[in-house]
């Protein structure tokens, strides 16, 4: 049985966020045909299920992932450090980049309020770093065809599409295939309480619970949601909105300032703890189902930009995985499918009124619910975690991976490019880049 060694770079535990989420069920699912192992970084209060997992340093990865990936087929990884890479490579071990999420895309919105010079580093740090698992990377993986399209003109742009290589797979699906986020095969199961009224006794049992699940990032739009429940407030009161996760489970990343934000405007505006609720710690992941049972309504609003072109919400996963019918803003790959298949209501950017009405409407026209619940149920199946890990099992089963030739004097430059940047990144003021360079240059 061939052996997959899955590495996760964000937290794995009963509180996580997409990407530990992500990890964890992939490992669940391919551990059905081969040998599966998940690290995960610092420690873990999860047991494997059908597959091993175990810890590794998040300070020094590559130091001890090498023991865990030494005997493997296959190694999956959003990114890996030069070292690691050179040990898989030396030992004839295929690298599969798993670029679901466009990080050198989300960095810029993440960062456009930041100094322009730090704004300058951090990009071409994920910049280089993206060019280093491009290049190493027997296949990638990506979560939508717009996402595809975009690593296809960066594979490209390095000269990695190549006559030989298309003459193997005109459609280079061996080079690069689709692995988008999936969802649990079982639907969730109510809980034995109501779990929102347990958090806040503002929330009768009567009430329409419009739900947003996942964080608050700098590039959502949580107070185009957030006044749209206040027009609504001024007329009924049984019909409020609930932010599920303000706080990253990862303590290594910092609160967003679009938390503070939304909290602020609902302080303000008198609608925290009455018409607009905050979780300020992040829902362990098995009791997520029970939050979903009880909600009517799932909400995800968003800022037209670059970002939300190439992205892939995971949320909008749970809510169909729950049967919710959704608000969502337009502009992304997910929206489109909710408006084609008829899921919920799509509105435009910032559309207030629109998010209002929608939201009113599905509240109350209840054959209009049952419709577009029929209509979930008849695409949710296609995204779970099973049939969306199919495509990479098989590629690895008949191990028709490419190997992709890469010469040690290309990887050293592009690890000397990645190991700059990163420097670079990390020093705070010119004085201090000056000072490095000159004791490079000896002066």
């Amino acid at each position: 049985m061939k052996k997959i060694v899955l590495i996760s770079s964000d937290k794995v535990g009963r509180t996580m966020a997409g990407p530990g989420i992500r990890y964890f069920e992939m490992a669940r699912a391919l551990a059905q045909d081969f040998n599966v192992t998940l690290a995960v970084p610092n420690e873990c209060d999860l047991a494997g299920e059908g597959f091993s997992l175990k810890t590794y340093n998040s300070r020094w990865p590559s130091h001890t992932l090498k023991a865990t990936v030494a005997p493997a087929d296959a190694v999956v990884a959003q990114a890996l450090w030069p070292d690691l890479l050179f040990y898989l490579k030396r030992h004839k071990i295929k690298y599969i980049a798993d670029l679901y999420d466009p990080v050198v895309i989300e960095v810029l919105e993440y960062l456009k309020n930041e100094p322009p010079a730090r704004q300058r580093r951090t990009f071409d740090f994920h910049r280089r770093n993206l060019l280093l698992q491009v290049n190493t990377a027997n296949h990638l993986l990506c979560a939508t065809p717009t996402q595809r399209d975009f690593y296809l003109g960066i594979l490209s742009g390095q000269g990695l599409i190549t006559p030989r290589e298309y003459s193997q797979s005109d459609d280079l699906t061996r080079s690069i295939s689709l692995l988008p986020f999936g969802l649990p095969k079982d639907p969730p199961k109510p809980p034995g309480r109501f779990k929102f009224e347990e958090l806040y006794p503002a929330i009768r049992l009567s009430d329409k619970v419009v739900y947003w699940g996942g964080g608050i990032w700098n590039w959502f739009d949580p107070l185009t949601a957030i006044k749209a429940i206040e027009q609504i407030s001024r007329k009924r009161s049984d019909i409020k909105l609930v932010f599920l996760g303000a706080k990253h489970p990862n303590k290594k990343i910092k609160a967003m300032a679009a938390v503070t934000e939304a909290v602020e405007y609902c302080r303000k505006h008198d609608l925290l703890d009455r018409f607009v609720f905050f979780n300020f710690d992040w829902t362990p992941y098995e009791e997520r189902a029970g939050y979903l049972a009880r909600a009517n309504i799932g909400i995800s609003t968003h800022r037209q930009n670059l970002e939300t072109h190439f992205s892939f919400r995971t949320r909008i996963l749970d809510y169909l995985w729950a049967e919710l019918p959704m608000v969502l803003t337009e502009g992304d790959a997910l929206s489109e499918m909710v408006r084609e298949k008829n899921l919920g209501a799509v509105i435009k950017a910032s559309d207030v009124p629109g998010a209002a009405r929608a939201i009113i409407e599905l509240a109350d026209n209840g054959r209009r619910r049952d419709e577009i619940k029929r209509n979930i149920r008849a695409v949710k199946d296609q995204y779970c975690w099973e049939r969306v890990v199919a495509n990479l099992a098989d590629l690895i089963k008949r191990d028709t991976l490419p190997d992709r030739p890469l010469s040690y004097l290309k990887l050293l430059r592009l690890a000397k490019n990645f190991y700059w940047a990163g420097m670079i990144k990390k020093l705070n003021s010119k004085s201090q880049i000056t000072n490095v360079w000159k004791l490079i240059i000896g002066l």
